[in-house]
């Protein structure tokens, strides 16, 4: 397994809403639930995921060529009221099928959680015809979710280490920015990045957050 290419976010926002925005996004920009691969989901039982309990996994033996939307509507009610779920999409570009893994996983107060995307960079990188291609789609999802989950805060990088576990731990640093990065106007300290204006894009939303792009293209030092 190589490097992966991932997009965290922060929220506090209900199991089912998560994995139902997410499905709703990824699947705009081609990404399906066990139409070009073999779906797969799992989540823990009894507690998160770090806790090392009881979990269940279930791969699809059959694609639906068709999207079935209903099936998977139906797997993320079944699924929600559990712990550390995971959704695997996939998208067939030039004839080459690559995942997206959709995760939750709980802090230990349990009600915020970190959300994530990820992918096989090489994978990215192997599929679409140029970098600007794919860097651009993955900067389309990354606001898109940014936007419809509303997160306290996300960024999208390669081989990031995880999130904080709450909020107030959050500590804003130009170091710790990926290449892509959103932060709601509740994040404290948010004006510490003004000195930096004219070295990144900088763009605020809607009244609800802040977005701050470090890189072009994805994968970038």
């Amino acid at each position: 397994m190589g490097a992966k290419y991932e997009m965290l976010f922060l929220s506090d926002m209900d199991n089912k809403s998560i994995l139902t925005t997410i499905s709703n996004v990824i699947s705009k920009f081609g990404w399906y639930y066990n139409r070009h691969g073999f779906g797969k989901y799992s989540y823990w039982s009894d507690s998160p995921i770090w806790k090392f309990e009881s979990s269940k996994e279930v791969t699809e033996c059959e694609m639906d060529k068709n999207d079935n939307i209903n099936k998977l509507t139906d797997i993320i009610e079944l699924i929600s009221p559990f712990y550390s779920q995971s959704i695997v999409f996939h998208r067939s570009v030039n004839n080459r099928v690559m995942q997206a893994i959709a995760s939750i996983v709980e802090s230990p107060n349990l009600i915020w959680k970190e959300v994530g995307i990820s992918w096989e960079l090489h994978d990215l990188f192997a599929t679409y015809e140029n970098i600007d291609t794919i860097s651009r789609e993955v900067k389309e999802i990354f606001i898109n979710l940014s936007t419809n989950l509303k997160p306290f805060y996300g960024k999208a990088a390669v081989e990031m280490k995880g999130l904080i576990d709450e909020p107030k731990q959050l500590e804003i640093e130009e170091s710790t920015l990926g290449d892509f990065n959103y932060f709601s106007f509740e994040c404290p300290n948010l004006d510490k990045l003004n000195n930096i204006a004219e070295k990144y894009e900088i763009f605020d939303y809607d009244g609800f957050g802040r977005f701050i792009y470090t890189n072009k293209h994805i994968g970038e030092h």
